[in-house]
């Protein structure tokens, strides 16, 4: 098998016909169908099914692209590797991060990276854990920076703790319940909230949390994935929302958003490093997970958390 086969064979599958798979690959359709053949003669199966809405996989080619996009990932990372190395290319590092995380500790550990090692240009990705972490699996980002799972992830990651960021409730300056005092529990139900969406991790614990309290239900006025949009309705209003004590003030906020002394509504969320097990990091991803780590305040890990 060649390397060649692979490409011809993801070619096909992506673009969903032999014709516009030969335009994009540059070669005649007679020699990628032979080369489709020849793939399958080797494999001794059908990967693919020719019908009215063009190549569909079958069963082996679905698992074969898999391995594929694999196998083309790490081509790709061992050729930036050879041209770190060769210095004809600073390098590139791609991860993935919750919109939370990238407000804290991660903006500045891409500065200092790029104070070090101008030439290191940084791709983040924001999206929802288990997307994130399947792109590490899949080769598409180095490392991805998440909630420390409580599931067994695939056996081909490995998760390493990063730091603690508590979550705590949240509303603006000069809010009605903001006081030096502890708030009680019971004024939460007097205001209105702006939430994370339900399959958040955050959102869940906070529901937990609600219930163990007898609080709700609560007056949930406004549910959004962006951390921009819930601050400034927080601004904007007297709702009440939860962040990463460590956002609130750390996000270019002028002193607008203020952390409520509320006992019993702050718990903690541990961060972590997941990264793929037997891949190493190339040298300008290990560069800033290093970073990352002296931001903030931690040992990179030795060992991975089981």
């Amino acid at each position: 098998m060649e390397l060649r086969h692979l490409n011809h064979f993801l070619a096909v599958l992506e673009s969903g016909s032999l014709g516009r798979a030969s335009k994009i690959l540059g070669i005649s359709e007679p020699a990628l169908s032979k080369s489709i053949r020849r793939l399958e003669e080797l494999l001794q199966v059908r990967l693919l099914d020719r019908g009215p809405r063009g190549m569909t996989p079958t069963v082996f080619g679905e698992s074969l692209a898999v391995h594929a996009r694999l196998v083309q990932s790490e081509i790709g990372r061992a050729l930036g590797v050879i041209g770190e190395l060769k210095g004809t290319s600073r390098g590139v590092v791609r991860i993935g991060a919750r919109p939370s995380f990238g407000a804290i500790v991660l903006p500045e550990a891409v500065a200092r990276l790029r104070r070090e090692h101008p030439g290191v240009r940084v791709h983040v990705r924001e999206g929802r854990p288990e997307n994130l972490i399947r792109e590490v699996m899949y080769g598409d980002l180095d490392f991805a920076v998440v909630t420390v799972s409580e599931t067994p992830l695939d056996e081909s990651l490995v998760q390493e703790p990063l730091f603690d960021s508590p979550v705590t409730v949240v509303a603006r300056s000069g809010h009605p319940l903001q006081s030096d005092r502890p708030v009680p529990l019971a004024a939460l139900r007097d205001y209105p909230w702006a939430v994370t969406p339900r399959q958040h991790s955050a959102r869940q614990r906070f529901e937990q949390l609600v219930a163990e309290h007898e609080l709700g239900p609560l007056d949930i006025a406004a549910e959004s994935d962006s951390v921009l949009f819930l601050m400034a309705y927080l601004r904007q209003s007297d709702a009440l929302s939860f962040f990463p004590r460590a956002m609130i003030g750390a996000t270019g906020d002028d002193g607008s958003l203020k952390v409520l002394a509320v006992e019993g509504m702050e718990w903690g969320r541990r961060l972590a490093i997941v990264r793929r097990r037997r891949a190493g990091l190339a040298p300008a991803a290990r560069m800033l997970l290093d970073s990352l780590h002296r931001e903030a305040g931690t040992e990179a890990a030795s060992a991975a958390i089981p």
